[in-house]
């Protein structure tokens, strides 16, 4: 059965057992239905600027950041699912409240809660009930979902990567059973106690290439989507790393019976280092975004122009 296009192109999907988000390039947000994927209400834009990262938190809650850069803005708020997505302010508003000193009066429209960052968000993940995200060069934070703090931990320094531009800036925030762990741009990695924040062991991986994306098994192995067309299989067990090849950025990527299944630059691929063959690949006529598991329908794939298609290869 097809899948309905998205009403605007995507930048995130976002489901789990509760609810299912889309939010568009433009900071635009609706429900869709779980199964069907057909739209539930208009498109809404709670505040102006990019939605640079979004998470569900339980069943009923969306926590995202917003970040207007003309204007040097940033929020991170909390919406409701269970009541209606609202629009928000206009930007020529928040123009005309930075003129008259009263932007700090405006927030994400229908918020449980909206904070004003003064530094910019770079990751959010969440554990357990609560949200962990960083800023940059503020540090990591772990709050509960009505936004009190558990703790706070400084930024995490690789001494390598110090004078690297940007080589500690933190990319990734990912949960893994119970910890926390962190990428940053340059390699660093670092695994953080999720009770109280500290770094249990850390690292730096030789990559010669940016990290720009991370997704984790949840079986202990992590892959990498790098700079320079490039993505990364790694073992932390005994520190394997391989390195393929690919034609563009990976934007997606499940894991699944020992096969990463991933799509990005008009390609499908299916890789497993210790299959036969593999790795292989299919082509698509658009850039793949988002893989969704139908059940007995397979992976799906969202592109960029909001249609949905089979995943490409088959792991048979």
């Amino acid at each position: 059965m097809s899948l309905p296009d998205t009403p605007t192109p995507p930048r995130f999907f976002l489901t789990n057992a509760g609810r299912t988000v889309f939010v568009d390039t433009e900071g635009g947000m609706c429900l869709l239905h779980p199964e069907r994927l057909n739209a539930l209400d208009p498109v809404r834009t709670p505040f102006p600027g990019d939605i640079t990262n979004a998470v569900l938190l339980g069943d009923n809650l969306l926590i995202s950041t917003w970040v207007e850069r003309e204007i040097s803005l940033a929020r991170l708020a909390a919406l409701d699912l269970s009541q209606p997505i609202e629009d928000g302010v206009e930007l020529p508003d928040l123009r005309a409240a930075i003129e008259s000193g009263k932007i700090d009066h405006y927030h994400v429209s229908g918020a449980k809660w909206s904070h004003i960052l003064d530094a910019e968000p770079l990751a959010l993940c969440t554990y357990k009930e609560d949200l962990i995200f960083c800023t940059h060069h503020r540090g990591i934070y772990r709050v509960t979902a009505n936004s009190e703090e558990v703790w706070r931990r400084n930024p995490i320094e690789w001494d390598s990567l110090v004078d690297l531009p940007d080589g500690e800036v933190i990319v990734e925030l990912v949960t893994s059973d119970e910890s926390i762990w962190a990428f940053s741009l340059g390699g660093g990695w670092a695994e953080i106690n999720a009770t109280d924040g500290s770094v249990l062991r850390s690292g730096i991986l030789q990559l010669k290439s940016k990290i720009n994306r991370v997704w984790s098994s949840g079986t202990g192995v992590w892959l990498f989507g790098l700079s320079h067309d490039r993505m990364v299989y790694w073992d932390p067990a005994d520190d394997t790393l391989l390195i393929e090849n690919v034609q563009g950025p990976i934007q997606d990527a499940v894991y699944q019976d020992g096969f990463w299944s991933i799509t990005g630059w008009r390609e499908d691929i299916v890789w497993s280092p210790a299959g036969i063959p593999a790795l292989s690949s299919s082509a698509r006529s658009e850039i793949g975004h988002s893989i969704f598991n139908r059940g007995e329908d397979g992976l799906w794939v969202l592109d960029n122009r909001g249609q949905w298609t089979p995943f490409g290869p088959c792991l048979n």
